[in-house]
């Protein structure tokens, strides 16, 4: 078996999953930070202040929690599971995320401003005007998730895809997508989609992404001029 510092194979194209014991003890009844959780199953009575600071989670699930508007600071995340958990408008700024997965989550307005997502995966969710502002993702799968109006200013994806995405009037202005597939993903009114370089798509998003291309290049199509 490869040693985990060499799952990064050559060839590599989607994210490694969470790696979980068969067996996890139940997690604390509240947090107060500057703690680990280490191999425990959470669920929506884990009481969480406005702010948890330092909180490091690995090899865990957490299954309905109700972290709606939680700001979190110095959080790392390693072989983890968020199921169905409410993180409406929750700050996971900086946070540091690897083998982490989100399942039908709610995270609108959800900020991983500043965050380093690696081998992370977003399924079946919401997470309309999310912000992704200067993060740094490798590896990073979105798929049938809503991202409208998400911000992704400066966002820095290698190997990644949003797949049957809702990506309209998704902001990604100075972001770099190398190798990142966009296929599926509805991609009207994308603003800076100029920055789309690097990215792929599908034949039968060629249309809507020439729309806004024209747009922003300045490009007009009229009627022939008389003469």
């Amino acid at each position: 078996m490869a040693p985990r510092g060499s799952r990064h194979r050559r060839g590599k194209r989607r994210p490694d999953p969470p790696g979980l014991p068969a067996v996890l003890e139940p997690a604390p009844a509240g947090v107060a930070g500057d703690e680990v959780w280490d191999c425990v199953e959470a669920g929506p009575e884990v009481e969480l202040p406005g702010h948890v600071a330092d909180l490091r989670i690995q090899e865990s699930r957490w299954t309905g929690g109700r972290l709606a508007g939680v700001r979190f600071s110095g959080l790392e995340c390693r072989d983890v599971e968020f199921v169905r958990c409410d993180l409406t408008g929750a700050r996971f700024d900086e946070a540091v995320l690897r083998r982490v997965v989100f399942t039908d989550c709610r995270l609108t307005g959800t900020s991983f401003d500043g965050a380093h997502l690696t081998d992370v995966r977003i399924t079946d969710s919401t997470a309309d005007l999310a912000g992704f502002r200067m993060a740094r993702a490798r590896f990073l799968l979105v798929e049938n998730t809503s991202l409208h109006g998400a911000d992704l200013y400066e966002f820095d994806a290698e190997h990644c895809a949003l797949l049957g995405c809702d990506l309209g009037e998704a902001t990604v202005d100075a972001a770099r997508l190398r190798e990142t597939d966009l296929h599926g993903s509805t991609l009207d009114d994308v603003r800076g989609v100029l920055s789309l370089r690097g990215a792929r798509i599908g034949p039968d998003q060629i249309v809507p992404l020439a729309t806004g291309l024209l747009g922003a290049l300045g490009i007009e199509v009229t009627d022939r001029p008389p003469g």
